[in-house]
């Protein structure tokens, strides 16, 4: 089997770039144009949040196969009934060799997952039974197959450890990790208010060199914090610090500080007192799509003066939708 992507010819050069920065893009072979669909060559299948299609790209022009699920549907053909059959979903993510599926109203999980687990590659397959929940941001997941889920999943040349059965990883964050590693510059300090597994730090600390206080109040999550920077080799950059950003947090030293978390709003006092006299906010939020980012940002704006600083918008992005007019985005802001 020869690994590609099949994605929009709209969606090419946004996968292209990510697939590169992963690490994943196999350049010893040619991205290959086909009608409105363009194959780009992989090293193993990825995980992206664009619309995309694993192919054979050794016989590409002439079976336009859906390989692993033409492998899934072979093992599973005379194994579960007609109905489950139809239900076999498309979509999953990959974690290292650690698998998330969502398996809706099929009855026969089990037997289904050993399936994906064996045309995947994968040691351990979790059901997404119900999404993050609470403010450490747990996942509620369901071991389906398998009963290791600690794994170490590379994204953008960063080693990630964690036991994806209790550590959330979005995969629909990966451009906003990228673009962390690109905004910081050497000899910044940074406060990451919501720092979990290093998902914004270990970008900032590798690629920026900058020096970053992490604040992580969920305790499984910390010790992979602490494991991933020794990982990375960036024990010298990295801080961790286990406890509520609001108390843990460093007041007067941060050029730049990141709040990852969705509801920022109640956080941004205290992202102002670790400012040192300017400095630059990376706000994220889950909002109305109408209230993003001008309602949002009078919020702050006011919360800002009421506490004598000065808050400028530079910039805001829409990372993801959640529901009909529900969005995650991120704001970044000058404030002084």
């Amino acid at each position: 089997m020869v690994l590609a992507v099949e994605v929009k010819a709209e969606d090419a050069e946004k996968a292209k770039d990510k697939l590169l920065k992963m690490g994943l893009l196999d350049d010893g072979r040619k991205i290959k144009r086909k009608g409105k669909k363009v194959i780009i060559p992989v090293k193993e299948i990825p995980s992206l949040d664009i619309d995309f299609r694993v192919v054979d790209d050794g016989d590409y022009m002439e079976r336009k196969k859906f390989v692993p699920m033409e492998e899934i549907r072979e093992i599973l053909k005379d194994r579960i009934s007609s109905r489950d059959f139809e239900r076999l979903p498309e979509k999953w993510e990959k974690f290292g060799d650690v698998l998330i599926i969502k398996m809706g109203g099929i009855e026969n999980k089990r037997v289904v997952a050993e399936a994906y687990a064996k045309v995947l590659k994968c040691k351990t397959v979790l059901e997404d039974a119900g999404g993050i929940k609470g403010e450490e941001r747990r996942p509620d997941f369901i071991f389906l197959y398998g009963n290791n889920a600690e794994t170490i999943h590379v994204e953008n040349g960063i080693k990630y450890k964690f036991d994806a059965s209790k550590i959330m990883f979005s995969s629909g964050n990966i451009d906003e990790r990228i673009r962390m590693a690109e905004v910081a510059k050497e000899g910044e300090t940074v406060v990451d208010m919501f720092a979990g597994i290093g998902y914004f730090t270990l970008p900032l600390a590798i690629y920026g060199k900058a020096k970053v206080y992490a604040c992580e109040i969920n305790p499984q999550a910390y010790e992979y914090l602490k494991e991933n920077v020794m990982l990375n080799g960036v024990a010298d950059r990295v801080k961790p610090l286990l406890g509520d950003c609001r108390e843990v947090a460093p007041h007067s030293i941060a050029d730049r500080v990141v709040m990852g978390y969705f509801d920022s709003i109640p956080f941004f006092p205290y992202a102002l007192r670790c400012i040192r006299d300017e400095g630059i906010i990376h706000f994220h939020i889950k909002c109305k799509d109408e209230d993003f980012p001008e309602r949002i940002m009078e919020i702050l704006r006011d919360k800002g003066k009421k506490q004598g600083w000065r808050v400028e918008m530079l910039g805001s992005r829409k990372v993801k939708s959640y529901a009909p007019r529900i969005i995650h985005g991120v704001i970044d802001i000058r404030v002084a």
